[in-house]
C-alpha cells in the first residue's frame, strides 16, 4: 500500500508518503525548511515494524537497517538510501546474512 498525506502552516510545507508491506513500513518525509526553500527538497527515510492489521508503529528500525549511529530523524532520503529501504521493504527475513547482500 502507497499512501501520502501534506500539511501546510504559513509558509512551511510539508509532505509524507508511506510504503507498507505487511509488517514492514517505509516513511519518506519532505518539507521546504520552514519556507526558506521554494521546493521540498529537504527529505529523510525511517523504517518502521508496525501491526499488519491497522499499521500501528511498534517499533523503528532505520538504524538496524541501516547500521552505525542512532538514526532518531531518520537517515537522508537519497537514491541509493531509498535502494535500501525498498529492498529491506521486500525482503521476508532480515538478518545478518540478508544485509550483507545489500
Amino acid at each position: 500500500m502507497i499512501s501520502a498525506t501534506t500539511m501546510n502552516f504559513g509558509k512551511t510545507q510539508h509532505a509524507n508518503v508511506v510504503f507498507k508491506n505487511g509488517a514492514k513500513m517505509i516513511s519518506i518525509s519532505l518539507d521546504n525548511n520552514s519556507g526558506a526553500m521554494s521546493t521540498l527538497a529537504r527529505a529523510d527515510i525511517r523504517l518502521f515494524s508496525v501491526k499488519e492489521d491497522c499499521g500501528t508503529v511498534l517499533d523503528d528500525i532505520t538504524s538496524s537497517v541501516y547500521g552505525g549511529e542512532d538514526h532518531p530523524c531518520g537517515v537522508d532520503a537519497t537514491v541509493d538510501n531509498m535502494s535500501t529501504a525498498m529492498k529491506w521493504l521486500q525482503r521476508i527475513e532480515w538478518g545478518m546474512d540478508a544485509q550483507m547482500m545489500l
